[in-house]
């Protein structure tokens, strides 16, 4: 049985938006707060790319920051190689930084405009424990894998193109010689020819480094080249997560279905009909009673308003098909494996059908 590379358990990073004094004084304002990820749990296998979808604003990039470190959870875990980021016996920060880096959306930002490409991945070697005479041969290596040259060593930022950019950060994530890398949103702002560039790096680079991605974006046709398995967030939640082709082809959540049904296509035989969606997105900070998609959702029911739906684990129909066992009744180890990379759904339009069993149930 495989065990995962990373894995959360119901972690939470909640964000407090502190009022004024006056407002508090005049008006008696209270503090909000924003939850971001409340109550995720997720396992990532190594070798792996788990893809992350869902609209702008559901917490996909708090939830990357907060499994690599950058931000300490309101509630909740995150396990790296089996030892904890955040408990009494934890990773030290310095050896985290070594095996799991992060590859920021926005290229234009996320590198120091005042220090060169030699600086820049100088850093990262320098916490790798490289010599300072081995960096420079060590780091047109890296530029070169990348796609870059050794004359693109001493220049600045401002004189790349942002595809450019996006190769430095992603040398710059390699210089660690880390496992574990999450990509955040790595194509938002490139051209649509620069993304494919980078996609095909990207998939090379984890052949051949034997990497481990979270690959974080909106564009679910990108995830659907880049991702094994594919987890869908909305509001601060996982609400689906099954591998690529399952999802695609068996989506369960009205949500999932109302994001697949927005992916056009020129082939008129995989052409979804258009599920156009109720409503704006509700804010994080007073996230809806019960099921957080009903306000939204064409399938609501009663139920919806006032519960909140479990996560629940689908076998799928090679599953479906075996012996009259349902997941919770079969060995140990072959429950943990469907768990990893099984069928979830959060929805009460699966409850208490015939071999569903709630992820908690099946866990026991």
């Amino acid at each position: 049985m495989q065990k995962p590379l990373v894995a959360t358990d119901n972690l939470k990073k909640h964000f407090v938006i502190e009022e004024s004094l006056l407002a508090r004084y005049l008006a008696g304002a209270k503090n909000r707060v924003v939850k971001a990820v409340d109550g995720v749990s997720i396992e990532i296998l190594p070798g792996e790319t788990l893809g992350l979808v869902g609209e702008s604003g559901c917490g996909k990039s708090t939830l990357g920051r907060t499994i690599v470190g950058l931000y300490e959870p309101t509630e909740g875990d995150v396990q790296f190689q089996g030892k904890s980021l955040f408990g009494d016996d934890s990773i030290p920060e310095r050896d985290l930084r070594k095996q799991a880096q992060i590859i920021f959306q926005n290229p234009y930002s996320s590198l120091n405009p005042r220090h060169t490409v030699r600086q820049i991945i100088g850093v990262a070697l320098a916490l790798r424990g490289v010599p300072p005479h081995d960096r420079e041969e060590e780091t047109v290596s890296l530029l070169m894998r990348v796609g870059l040259s050794h004359d693109h060593i001493d220049r600045y930022p401002h004189q790349f193109s942002g595809g450019q950019r996006q190769r430095i950060g992603i040398a710059r994530a390699l210089a660690t010689n880390p496992k574990f890398i999450v990509a955040d949103e790595p194509l938002s702002s490139l051209d649509v020819s620069v993304q494919a560039q980078i996609i095909n790096l990207l998939q090379e680079l984890q052949e051949d480094y034997g990497l481990t991605y979270l690959f974080i974006t909106h564009d679910l046709r990108v995830a659907y080249h880049m991702s094994h398995r594919i987890a869908v967030m909305y509001l601060g939640q996982v609400v689906e997560m099954a591998e690529t082709d399952t999802l695609y082809e068996n989506p369960l959540h009205p949500y999932t279905q109302a994001l697949l049904s927005a992916i056009p296509s020129v082939d008129p035989s995989h052409r979804r009909n258009r599920i156009l969606l109720e409503g704006t997105v509700p804010t994080p900070i007073d996230p809806p009673k019960g099921c957080r998609f009903h306000p939204r959702c064409r399938h609501r029911m009663p139920i919806c308003e006032q519960e909140e739906p479990e996560p629940l684990l689908v076998p799928s129909p090679v599953e479906m098909g075996k012996a009259e066992t349902g997941p919770a009744q079969r060995h140990s180890e072959e429950r943990e494996d469907q768990l990893r990379t099984g069928h979830l759904v959060r929805c009460h339009l699966h409850f208490g059908q015939k071999n569903r069993v709630t992820l908690t149930k099946a866990r026991e």
